[in-house]
């Protein structure tokens, strides 16, 4: 579904829909044929290998698909048509879900999800239509659930909290309009968060795994809007316990969301996680840890994980009040995805249903992501349930830290994070 085009982008009217992408993609190709028959690798390190080669042809026609890379010597990616590598992906995964034998089924089986995942995000590149709930469950490994919210009790709930006497969604406009920082005024504040949110989430001492302070890299706005991100703020792994989070200049943040960004993104976030999946790739060996595409159920791991640890940011009961609403902006973004909603129905519900600060960004960022912006841990039921001991304000910060370290190392889908939690 298309919405929001931006002029640099290309719009193709294709036999099985409209598709906007910014690759010299092939559009919605007919199913690549068949080559020579292909023998199915016999060891763990053979299915990786050949998934490592399907990730980085799939990068090369997707800008967003790559996002973590450990590997010390990427391969080049082969020249394979978006078509040709849906079909190898779909082989893959079908040789993998009965592949190596000898303890490495775990590696194999995981090889098999992530080459399922491939294949649907390469359907969706090809312009077919695949539901949400489908893109979460295949490409993410989420039992998601978009129930229909109780309106009237949350907006209940946020009209005690919020005061005034003008109409609740004037309130919260002039709320957000009130708090907002502009981007010369937030740095100091972002690196104080950092700091802050490090404190919670680790004990005192040297960084682990080599760590530098995040580093906070200013982008000019019109670069920013033509990368395949977009502005949103966006950590990039530097290396060697390098990284940075990349933000459009000009942009603004609440006070509230600045707290929250650095516990996402900063410590016990996604720069802790990267070093830490770093230093795992370089333990184990294994190809398959060396790279981490957006669309992935270990992605959903660390988005999840990421997502908890904004909990421990201090939240005014204004604030908390208003994020009991995000079920509700995920259940009106699920329908807009799913073709159910058109985008001015969308803008208007984030606007007065979800109360949402900026619905013409939300609804942009899941134009460009997908399925991929829904992934939350409140889409899942039981994986929310799982990692909310984590922010629990008792749970000592090197319990918390210890934790992190746990499941980035061991969980590559959201079941297992389950299942090591609840060791």
């Amino acid at each position: 579904m298309l919405h929001s085009i931006r002029p640099d982008r290309a719009l193709r009217s294709i036999g099985c829909g409209l598709i906007l992408f910014s690759f010299p993609g092939p559009g919605c190709a007919p199913p690549a044929e068949k080559g020579p028959e292909r023998v199915a690798p016999r060891t763990a390190d053979g299915f990786a290998d050949a998934w490592v080669d399907l990730a980085f042809a799939f990068g090369r026609l997707d800008p967003l698909y790559v996002d973590l890379v450990f590997l010390e010597s990427p391969p080049d990616p082969p020249p394979w048509s978006l078509a040709e590598i849906r079909e190898r992906a779909a082989w893959l995964a079908e040789a993998a879900a009965t592949g190596a034998r000898g303890g490495e089924e775990h590696r194999v089986r995981r090889i098999a999800a992530s080459s399922r995942a491939l294949e649907v995000r390469a359907a969706v590149l090809l312009g077919e239509s695949v539901p949400v709930r489908e893109q979460l469950e295949v490409m993410f490994g989420l039992e998601a659930e978009f129930p229909t919210p109780d309106l009237e009790r949350l907006h209940f709930h946020v009209d005690r909290e919020i005061p005034g006497i003008a109409p609740l969604v004037v309130r919260v406009r002039r709320r957000y309009e009130r708090r907002a920082a502009s981007a010369t005024d937030f740095e100091p504040l972002l690196r104080e968060a950092l700091a802050r949110c490090r404190e919670r989430a680790m004990p005192p001492g040297d960084l682990p795994f080599g760590l530098e302070p995040l580093r906070i890299r200013w982008i000019p706005p019109a670069e920013a809007m033509g990368r395949p991100r977009g502005p949103t703020p966006f950590y990039r792994f530097r290396g060697a316990g390098a990284g940075d989070l990349e933000m459009a200049r000009g942009m603004a943040l609440n006070p509230a969301e600045l707290e929250r960004l650095a516990c996402h993104e900063g410590v016990p976030g996604h720069h802790l996680q990267a070093a830490a999946a770093h230093a795992h790739h370089r333990a184990t060996g294994w190809p398959e840890t060396g790279v981490v595409p957006l669309y992935d159920p270990r992605t959903a791991v660390f988005e999840t994980l990421s997502a908890t640890m904004e909990l421990l940011a201090p939240e005014d009961p204004e604030e908390a009040a208003l994020r009991t609403l995000e079920p509700v902006v995920a259940w009106i973004l699920a329908r807009y995805l799913d073709g159910e909603l058109d985008r001015l129905t969308a803008m208007r519900a984030l606007d007065f249903e979800a109360l949402a600060p900026d619905p013409h960004a939300l609804l942009a960022h899941a134009d460009r992501f997908g399925g991929y912006a829904l992934v939350r841990p409140s889409a899942d039921p039981m994986l929310a349930t799982a990692l909310k001991p984590l922010a629990d304000a008792r749970l000592s910060p090197a319990d918390r830290f210890a934790t992190v370290i746990r499941l980035v190392e061991q969980a590559m889908s959201p079941r297992e994070l389950v299942e090591v939690l609840s060791r």
